[in-house]
């Protein structure tokens, strides 16, 4: 997108600012998709050939890498309207020290962070040892639509819908809780008053990865109900994990949940 283009749309009033901070990236199930800048853009950019949407197509990331490029010359034409100089090298070295002092604090809450990557990885463990279960899944499912007996589509649609909650959240805690964690670390080292007055982002940043564990829990809730007890000591072992990856960041981010995320909380 040319940055006239950008520039024009995101003036336009319709647009929530900020709204994509706070958001699972789920745009095809997100209520407000029509109010985002981040969406709009998107589609402003989709030609409609599926291969500029594929990750492991050139096009993808040639598309991805103009788009970069068109913000990162725009933040530059702002910072010198501001009168700021992102060449300078005195600006470069004091944002490589901030950085440095802000890796040391974030590190006494990686913990978390680590049970996050380890659940993640539990995940892909469970679901390749689940596949025969789905397969058995599937075959009663087929016998029932055979013998018209039950919902089996119904019953299909929602296993299916407990699959997709589950492995789209899936790495989504890790990366929302890095984020959460570093940026505390930022905002612990902010000495500008009117900026420490600012809502924090670590803690909607943890809004969003507790969310996205309240729905990954009741999903893994329906899953083991779904499947039948052979799969349910599996399926307990995830919900403990992920339940006290949810109780551990409640405790480093206690008004986390009483964030007010644009558009989605007011």
């Amino acid at each position: 997108m040319k940055r006239k283009a950008l520039n024009q749309l995101a003036r336009d009033p319709r647009f929530i600012p900020g709204i994509y901070n706070y958001c699972d990236r789920w745009c095809e199930r997100c209520p407000l998709s029509n109010r985002c800048l981040n969406y709009a853009m998107e589609k402003e950019e989709d030609d409609g050939d599926p291969e500029a949407r594929d990750l492991t197509n050139k096009k993808f990331w040639k598309k991805l890498e103009n788009t970069f490029r068109d913000t990162i010359e725009m933040v530059s034409e702002n910072a010198k309207e501001m009168g700021v100089d992102l060449d300078d090298p005195n600006l470069q070295a004091e944002v490589e020290a901030q950085e440095r002092l802000e890796r040391r604090r974030a590190a006494k809450n990686r913990p978390v962070v680590r049970a996050a990557m380890a659940y993640l990885e539990a995940v892909d463990k469970w679901f390749e040892e689940a596949e025969s279960a789905f397969h058995a899944k599937g075959i009663e499912l087929e016998t029932l639509a055979r013998i018209e007996v039950g919902d089996p589509r119904g019953e299909y649609a929602e296993l299916s819908e407990f699959v997709d909650v589950i492995r789209w959240y899936q790495h989504f805690i890790y990366v929302k809780l890095s984020r959460a964690i570093g940026s505390r670390a930022s905002e612990e080292l902010e000495t500008d008053e009117e900026l420490r007055a600012f809502p924090k982002d670590s803690e909607g940043s943890a809004k969003i990865a507790l969310i996205a564990m309240d729905r990954s829990i009741a999903a893994w809730s329906g899953l083991r109900t779904a499947l039948g007890p052979d799969d349910a000591d599996g399926i307990l072992d995830l919900l403990a994990k992920l339940s006290a990856i949810r109780r551990e960041t409640e405790k480093l981010f206690p008004r986390a949940r009483a964030f007010k995320r644009p558009g989605f909380d007011q």
